[in-house]
């Protein structure tokens, strides 16, 4: 047995969430080793969804561009009644948070993107075909025992981080339940290759005799999804003379696609009991179980990784207390919990159980759709939960009773270069204000005591640049969004966590105050 070695995290699952993090982590020089008990990357393609949020995390990590290339960016989906006829659309056009909403990709390639960003970080290590088979943890480290071909090996960190999936072994190690249903409805998934047609929005087809889901992918790819009924065996389902039946019914041109993948699942809608025990922590589908209808599984767990990076670094790197972690659950199990809902409830409207039923809710929708105010609402995809904390890291007063993600619109340059705003913010926290002399004078002690951040002065969208100032930098907001939202809450400037949630509103009488407390004192978990 191979001697002990030392890190500061062990993220075990080399996954989307697993890679994820580890990316995040390296960005902020955390030793991180990950173990996966595959020989090699994962070759399924499982999620087809990258949301907004997520895509902003993958920026975070250095890597948007690098998976941008392999996304179709902007999809819609286009709902189809009982009868065939066109229902309701979602084509968002919004893109607060600096990218499309809904944007289409291969979970294969976006593994081996998210791998390949590792070689990076010098502090990372990724160890295929390791699987843990042993666990134990006191209060200051986690020791795991991995299996290998090479025999068994002992490894330690301060914090393990189980992105291991749903049937993780981690969870089951720590005894940790998931609350929830599995539901009996279970779905066909057919994989396609060489699409012919180029519409790139889904169609979600809501007919009580067969609900079905086509999805187009990247690169030609093409996803059919078909609800199976409860007489349906499975080998007949399987047979492509009985899919490809379906398929022709529904779009003639891709019955005689060339077939990737074929695979039957159920779904679930589960949340594990907690999400930390000790110094373990659980994230993804170990830690929360989604309906697929919404598209937010894997997109959860990119949140969990985003909220779990900087605090892992915090406590590891940056002398923060240990308790910060204690705000990982509180934080983001309300937020998973409320997209499982939203699943549910496009679910329940995707598999209407009778034509009755389905003309019904279909007619309501399409009444309600009269209202621009109800269009607006479906047609921008405002009915999904807000990235919104209500407790947790962050200082509450009544202008700031939750904290939001800040949007991230574009911002230029005193050379007249235009960049994403989290381009200018850095890894650590960050202090966004208007170009005030008073800003200038405190805008660095605004930032809490010990931890790396910059500080960034807004000009108004009208104002010119005036002259620079050493240790803070100018930017335009071109959009206005910024110092909008800063006059929304009269406040001088606003304090950021590194996942861009709001940490602290300044308003001009505290800009002169002083800031230096630590982070015991700058909020009580």
């Amino acid at each position: 047995m191979a001697k002990n070695e030392n890190f500061d995290v062990i993220v075990v699952g080399a996954g989307p969430v697993g890679l994820t993090l580890a990316n995040l982590l390296g960005r902020h020089g955390v030793r991180t080793l990950v173990l996966e008990r595959n020989a090699a990357l994962e070759t399924e393609p499982r999620a087809v969804t990258l949301d907004d949020e997520s895509l902003r995390t993958l920026q975070a990590a250095g890597l948007v561009d690098e998976v941008l290339r392999d996304v179709v960016q902007g999809y819609g989906v286009q709902y189809i009644d009982w009868r065939g006829r066109p229902l309701a659309e979602i084509q968002p056009t919004r893109q607060e948070y600096g990218y499309a909403k809904r944007n289409a990709f291969r979970q294969p390639t976006l593994v081996a993107t998210l791998h390949a960003g590792l070689a990076h970080f010098d502090a990372v290590e990724v160890r295929f075909g390791h699987e843990l088979v042993a666990l134990a943890q006191d209060g200051t480290a986690v020791q795991c025992t991995a299996k290998s071909a090479d025999g068994e090996c002992i490894v330690s960190a301060s914090w393990l981080v189980a992105c291991d999936g749903g049937r993780s072994t981690v969870r089951s190690f720590c005894g940790i339940a998931l609350d929830g249903a599995t539901y009996p409805e279970r779905w066909l998934i057919v994989d396609l290759a060489e699409r012919t047609l180029p519409l790139r929005h889904t169609r979600t087809y809501c007919d009580p005799r067969r609900p079905a889901i086509r999805l187009p992918g990247p690169n030609g790819s093409l996803r059919y999804e078909f609800m199976l009924r409860p007489g349906d065996r499975d080998d007949d389902v399987l047979q492509e003379r009985s899919f490809r039946t379906w398929i022709a019914d529904r779009v003639p041109e891709d019955a005689s696609l060339p077939l990737v993948r074929k695979a039957i699942y159920g779904f679930h809608a589960r949340l594990a009991t907690r999400w930390q025990d000790g110094r373990v922590l659980l994230a993804g589908d170990a830690a929360h179980l989604s309906p697929p209808f919404a598209g937010q599984g894997l997109n959860s767990g990119l949140r969990d990784a985003a909220n779990l990076a900087w605090k892992l670094a915090a406590v590891s790197r940056w002398g923060a207390p240990v308790s910060l972690l204690d705000s990982y659950e509180e934080e983001r199990r309300p937020h998973a919990a409320a997209l499982i809902r939203m699943a549910l409830r496009i679910g329940a409207f995707m598999q209407p159980r009778s034509i009755a039923g389905a003309a019904l809710a279909q007619s309501a929708l399409r009444l309600a759709c009269l209202l621009p105010a109800c269009r607006d609402y479906v047609l921008q995809l405002r009915f999904k939960p807000p990235p919104r904390l209500t407790s947790g890291f962050f200082e509450q007063s009544k202008s700031h009773a939750h904290s939001e993600l800040l949007p991230q619109p574009l911002m230029e340059r005193r050379d007249g270069s235009v960049l994403r705003l989290d381009a200018l913010l850095g890894d650590g926290f960050s202090v966004i204000g208007h170009d005030t002399p008073a800003f200038r004078a405190h805008a660095q002690g605004l930032l809490p005591p010990g931890m790396p951040g910059v500080a960034l002065a807004l000009v108004k969208r009208d104002d010119d640049f005036m002259r620079g100032h050493t240790g803070i930098e100018t930017v335009r907001d071109m959009s206005g969004v910024i110092a909008a939202l800063l006059d929304s809450y009269r406040a001088a400037a606003i304090v950021l966590r590194p996942d861009r949630y709001g940490y602290r509103l300044v308003d001009a009488a505290q800009l002169s105050e002083s800031p230096q407390r630590n982070m015991h004192e700058a909020h009580q978990l």
